[in-house]
């Protein structure tokens, strides 16, 4: 899937069949469940198809955040080191300047809004609240394929780091489990027939 805004252009990756990640204190009460690890997320949409929702983030450090329904993995949206900028300058005349590049964990997503489109290219509007209030205006490409990726969160921190991002392709597909072996990270595949040997960046 990939998100790109009207005044602003980025590629977005996210673990694709990934298992939930167990959080301490993330367990059920009772019979209610939770996605847990996102940061202030006070409003959801559901992307035409029902497979994943967006979720804001109104706290720092916010995000918009993309969950898959079906295991409830989650991965950032906005912002992304991915990030290239487009002012549309022409349909947002009032625009001043794309989203500061320099605002990143300071970003903050209130208010949602999803506009289903045709040939599932959707419109999302995000209330931000950062450098500047505005209302943000990105558009979804749900058709996109997404790079896969491997990464690595430090327990005491929770902070993600990056190790890996492989093109999408039907050849090779990860798996759940990346392991390290001297400077290597080797990857399974859902499907197929080979164990991928990344070097460590």
């Amino acid at each position: 899937m990939k998100l790109a805004a009207l005044l602003l252009s980025l590629a977005v990756g996210f673990l694709e069949g990934a298992a939930p990640q167990k959080q301490a204190g993330c367990d059920a009460l009772g019979n209610v469940q939770f996605v847990c690890g996102l940061v202030g997320p006070e409003d959801l949409v559901v992307v035409p198809g029902e497979q994943w929702v967006i979720a804001s983030g109104d706290a720092a450090p916010g995000a918009i955040s993309l969950i898959h329904v079906k295991d409830r993995t989650k991965s950032p949206l906005y912002p992304s080191a991915s990030l290239k900028q487009r002012l549309d300058a022409k349909t947002y005349d009032s625009c001043p300047a794309p989203i500061d590049p320099e605002e990143k964990d300071r970003f903050r997503a209130h208010g949602l809004f999803l506009r289903p489109g045709k040939n599932a290219v959707h419109t999302l509007y995000v209330v931000h609240h950062g450098n500047r209030e505005s209302i943000e205006v990105f558009e979804l490409d749900a058709r996109a394929k997404p790079p896969a990726c491997v990464i690595k969160i430090n327990p005491n921190t929770l902070k993600v780091q990056d190790l890996i991002s492989y093109p999408y392709n039907d050849t090779f597909n990860f798996s759940t489990v990346a392991i390290q072996l001297g400077k290597e990270i080797w990857v399974g595949s859902v499907r197929g027939d080979r164990v991928a040997r990344f070097p460590i960046p």
